[in-house]
């Protein structure tokens, strides 16, 4: 089955049909869109369907799309939800190729009516072949090709150009690309495309994939119908290097519910989206500002070697606030060279430290060549990446402004921004400076520093590629005990020397050969949270004091769960280190995906942890390790030597593995806490769920 239905005729079609043409039925909707046609000089045979008229506009009036003698690729369909079916079986009968469908009331309120209307289009469209955008949506513009297909004048004056645009919400569609266009961006296509009963985010992202004038997508997102192909279609988006620049709405905590652990609970719909974008390169954006700001960013095609950041500016305070941003966005400022250092304290004010981030001091604010020449001394540094320089564009054309400093700096090759600490109005002169001088224009610092971030994780993400989902390897056994312990310790994750008893009365003996102190924990499907119950001990220094507590521990369980199934106890050395969590289950939309964090019983409350999907290697291994928060407990801390961080990495990454290996049984699998060692790593405690 084809994983992609085409756009084509929504897009690019040869002949149109306006169903439901009238001067003022329709909200006034018919017309509008015709008028639109009519601006552009009528770029696609045009046909009018109404039963109840004969002519409209100079132009005849079909009763119906079988009526047309000629073949029709897009109906634009203006009727009410209940006429919409008549005019479907019209539209495929005909063998119309695709119908764009306005009206709302298609379930999108929760009714029945609706929603059985949704379930007949979307049938038809697989009975037929018959392609079907929206409903409940404000339609479609195809700038290059002149259509707009859009009920309102006001998409008249936006511009064509690279970036391509898919609007799931319809009332924010217009604004958008109105205030993108004022900033100086231009539009391949653009779709809003509402209920998406048909053709959805996964078909229209794959379509600009493969438009040779797009350059990159930028996407407003309520919900992902079909996950596996939106990652098909942001695979081959990474692999044309067009970046998806996505705006989601909803936070949604369903996905925490009826969780059996912490990866689990910590594994929401949200987070998991996120670890989705992270794979396959998607660029998630904090604001639908961020998506203008972080979309001009990549217009200039230039991505960064590395991460490392340099920032000029002739603000103090400005150079503060980008830090705080920086640091929010996990920026890595770049070491400038002595040589480099020399170079700018000869062109900035005298008294200022020479630094990176830079503040030039007053005087260089009304030199801008000297500031560009600051600014190239900093972009020609071999340790920077990519630059972020201060600049404003110009709002009348008697306003002293001048291109070069800019253009000189984005001769060093390298990506330069040019960033204002607040909002500005833009005007046709500005929308022209930034023409002439190749370098986009950001409007703020945190917007500024989230843009840089995009670039850099962009850039990495192109070079290290997309490790794709294997199959599962079939491996059908249902390991437990020793055999778990043995074969987790062939993929990097050795267990603490331990022994598991099946009788309380064996602990104290078993715990004495393995030498005090220990740790004891029961072994019950019922305590799958040990120790909410009572059920884990540590340093218990005697047999005896191990017996007494596997008593205690049968107790608590038994008045917990009177019928609880005790399948015994486990014994193991003490192991002291830095507890982490690493957990892996199957989410429902996005498949596999791994929980890495700080352990222990506070992981939720703290919420600390790096979420990817599967397959891991190490190097992103490093990278989770690297994006926490809490990332300096693993290097030297107060006196205690580091941890082995290669050796984590190599369990993340074993984990990872095993659980490929055995997913056709496991469904959830959690170890919790994986002790860090200076030279190695214990799998201290895990806990597995079974699929059912």
């Amino acid at each position: 089955m084809r994983q992609f239905r085409s756009a084509a005729a929504l897009f690019r079609p040869r002949s149109i049909a306006i169903v439901g043409a009238s001067e003022s039925g329709g909200a006034g909707w018919p017309r509008a869109i015709y008028q639109n046609l009519e601006h552009a000089g009528f770029p696609a045979a045009l046909y009018l369907v109404n039963p109840n008229r004969t002519e409209l506009w100079g132009r005849p009036v079909y009763p119906n799309l079988s009526a047309i003698s000629a073949p029709v690729d897009l109906a634009l369909v203006i009727v009410p939800a209940e006429a919409s079916a008549a005019v479907l079986a019209d539209a495929a009968a005909h063998k119309v190729k695709c119908a764009l469908l306005y009206a709302a009331r298609f379930g999108e309120g929760g009714d029945d009516a609706g929603a059985a209307r949704a379930r007949a289009v979307a049938a038809l469209c697989a009975r037929t072949g018959l392609r079907v955008s929206g409903p409940n949506c404000m339609g479609s513009l195809s700038l290059r090709e002149r259509l707009l297909f859009y009920p309102a004048p006001r998409v008249r004056g936006l511009p064509a150009g690279p970036l391509g645009v898919v609007f799931q919400s319809g009332g924010t569609f217009q604004y958008w690309l109105q205030q993108a266009a004022t900033r100086g961006l231009g539009f391949s296509y653009a779709v809003s495309s509402g209920n998406e009963i048909d053709l959805d985010l996964a078909d229209y992202v794959n379509f600009l994939v493969e438009d040779d004038a797009t350059r990159a997508i930028a996407c407003m997102v309520e919900g992902v119908r079909r996950p596996d192909a939106f990652m098909a279609a942001a695979r081959g988006a990474l692999a044309a290097g067009k970046p998806v620049l996505v705006v989601k709405i909803g936070r949604s905590e369903q996905g925490r519910a009826s969780t059996q652990s912490h990866t689990g609970a910590l594994a929401g719909d949200d987070a998991v989206f996120d670890a989705m974008c992270a794979r396959h390169g998607v660029i998630r954006c904090a604001t639908l500002d961020d998506l203008i700001d972080t979309a001009l960013a990549f217009m200039p095609g230039r991505l960064p070697n590395g991460n490392r950041v340099a920032m000029a500016g002739v603000s103090g305070g400005a150079k503060g606030l980008f830090l705080d941003y920086a640091a929010e966005a996990g920026l890595t400022f770049a070491k400038l060279s002595p040589e480099t250092l020399s170079a700018v304290a000869a062109l900035i004010d005298p008294g200022v430290k020479p630094d990176n981030p830079l503040d030039t001091g007053a005087s260089v604010a009304n030199r801008p060549e000297v500031f560009g020449k600051v600014c190239r001394a900093m972009a020609d540094d071999p340790a920077v990446d990519i630059i972020a320089m201060q600049g404003q564009l110009p709002l009348a054309p008697d306003e002293p402004a001048n291109p070069t400093p800019f253009v000189h700096v984005a001769g060093a090759g390298k990506p330069v921004l040019a960033y204002g600490r607040l909002a500005q109005n833009v005007t046709d002169v500005g929308r022209a400076f930034q023409t002439r001088t190749g370098v986009p224009f950001l409007q703020g610092l945190p917007e500024t520093a989230r843009a840089l971030r995009a670039l850099i994780d962009y850039a990495q993400r192109t070079r290290r590629g997309i490790a794709v989902l294997p199959a599962p390897a079939g491996k059908p056994e249902n390991l437990a005990g020793d055999a778990l312990d043995a074969t987790l310790a062939a993929y990097a994750l050795p267990p603490p020397r331990s022994v598991r008893v099946s009788k309380l009365e064996e602990c104290g003996r078993a715990a004495a050969r393995i030498g005090f102190p220990v740790a004891l924990k029961i072994v019950s499907p019922d305590a799958l949270h040990k120790t909410e119950i009572g059920g884990v001990a540590l340093n218990l220094a005697s047999a005896d004091a191990v017996t007494a507590e596997a008593a205690r521990m049968t107790e608590r369980l038994r008045a917990e769960h009177p019928s609880a199934r005790i399948d015994g106890f486990l014994i193991q050395e003490m192991v002291s280190g830095v507890e982490l969590l690493a957990g892996v289950r199957e989410d429902p939309q996005y498949g596999p995906v791994m929980v890495v964090g700080l352990g222990g019983v506070l992981v939720e409350a703290l919420g600390d942890v790096a979420l990817r999907l599967l397959p891991i290697d190490e190097a992103e291994a490093r990278d989770m390790l690297d994006s926490l928060r809490a990332r300096a407990v693993l290097a030297e801390f107060r006196g205690r030597p580091a941890r082995d961080v290669v050796a984590i990495c190599r369990a993340i990454a074993g984990l990872s593995r095993f659980y490929l290996d055995h997913r056709t049984w496991l469904a959830d699998l959690e170890i919790n806490p994986l002790v860090a060692l200076a030279d190695g790593v214990r799998a201290v405690d895990v806990r597995m769920v079974e699929r059912r």
